[in-house]
């Protein structure tokens, strides 16, 4: 897109120093700073879904930015579908489509990318009160949108008359962040602290956006180093057992970490099997999704726990059968090392052995390389 430039500069809110941020479109200098930019008539303020997702796949966009900018608009899109009544693909932006707001959250994803950031975590979302003017008219604060968006999120009430989260805002944090994702400030080692300053100054706190950039603490290392996970589960009497197999590769490839089956009993004495999947907040959507669309499932249960994990690392021994790959695990010093079943098995066939026989030769190959207690390997 064209038509428009950005501008920065440096502003004070209660004494903290701040970064402005402006998208400023040709011909409507002051738009941004009243946030109607693209509202004046401009040719392209109202833009299809379908539009928009053209737009990023011709964008020349690294793929991780412009993966993440395609999920905030799908969750815009949901989100205005749920509003106005229609399917996502049907739904058409108007502020959203505009200019300033297509920058922004094309913008956001591409920090996100070039920072390097692997998880999105966020503050309750604080929802403001009042009216604010539309196209479709006077709407209640939070706006339908931000209130869709906000499903499943942590919110809490800002003390003002005031649009504090807008429906571009509620979809980066929804999209990227997950319902697991708002809350408590996770355990990390902080690097950078950014501020960014909102237009319009208010009388009981500074109007502006923290960013703050850390490295995660290191899985297992204490209590308060665990990462939060998600749990996504569903008891299940009326599938076929062939179709478990499947079920669990759909929910592998939607981002689930771990996925277990255990037999319960359920109503009328019939047997049933529990699905349980773990994954980080940010995919428990997708988790979900795959689950509803792969099994019988009408209906999941999701809750919060805290995963402790080693650190991993593939590594290659030498056995009589030829290479294979052993999985080393540890935290400063090696715990375990596991090969690769089915690497064994492909090698136990070719030689005419037992699977066993391969797994014990790289097992001792990967004890005498790396025995427990030893220094973790470090590099691939």
């Amino acid at each position: 897109i064209s038509g428009y430039r950005v501008e920065t500069r440096r502003v004070e809110r209660s004494g903290i120093a701040a970064v402005k941020f402006d998208v400023v479109v040709e011909g409507d200098d002051h738009a941004h700073e009243h946030g109607h930019a693209g509202e004046g008539g401009h040719a392209h303020a109202h833009r299809p879904y379908a539009e928009i997702r053209r737009m990023l796949a011709e964008a020349p966009l690294a793929p991780g930015a412009r993966e993440r900018a395609e999920r905030i608009f799908a969750r815009l899109a949901e989100a205005e579908g749920r509003v106005h009544g229609v399917p996502a693909d049907a739904v058409t932006f108007h502020e959203v489509g505009a200019i300033d707001s297509i920058v922004d959250v094309v913008g956001a994803a591409v920090a996100l990318d070039w920072l390097g950031v692997e998880q999105v975590a966020s503050a309750p979302l604080p929802l403001g009160r009042g009216f604010v003017p539309s196209r479709h008219g006077p709407l209640p604060l939070p706006p339908p949108a931000v209130v869709e968006l906000c499903r499943g999120l942590e919110v809490v009430a800002a003390p003002a008359d005031a649009e504090l989260v807008t429906p571009t805002g509620a979809a980066i944090v929804a999209a990227l962040a997950g319902p697991g994702g708002v809350g408590p400030m996770p355990a990390m080692t902080v690097e950078a602290v950014g501020y960014g300053a909102g237009t319009r100054e208010f009388p009981g706190f500074p109007n502006l956006l923290r960013i703050v950039v850390g490295e995660a603490a290191a899985p297992g290392a204490d209590r308060f180093g665990r990462e939060r996970a998600i749990v996504v589960e569903t008891n299940l009497d009326d599938m076929n057992p062939q179709l478990f197999e499947p079920l669990a590769a759909r929910l592998a490839e939607a981002g689930a970490l771990d996925v277990t089956l255990a037999p319960v009993q359920m109503k009328k004495g019939r047997p049933g099997v529990t699905v349980q999947a773990i994954c980080r907040p940010g995919d428990a959507d997708r988790v979900a999704a795959a689950l509803f669309a792969e099994s019988t499932a009408i209906g999941v249960r999701t809750y919060e726990v805290f995963r402790a994990t080693l650190r991993r690392t593939m590594r290659q021994v030498t056995t009589p059968y030829g290479e294979v790959p052993v999985k080393v695990s540890g935290d400063r010093v090696v715990r375990n090392a596991q090969p690769e079943y089915e690497t064994c098995r492909a090698r136990a066939a070719a030689h005419g052995v037992a699977v066993k026989t391969v797994h014990a030769a790289a097992l001792a190959a990967a004890l005498a390389a790396w025995p427990p207690g030893s220094p973790f390997p470090e590099g691939p």
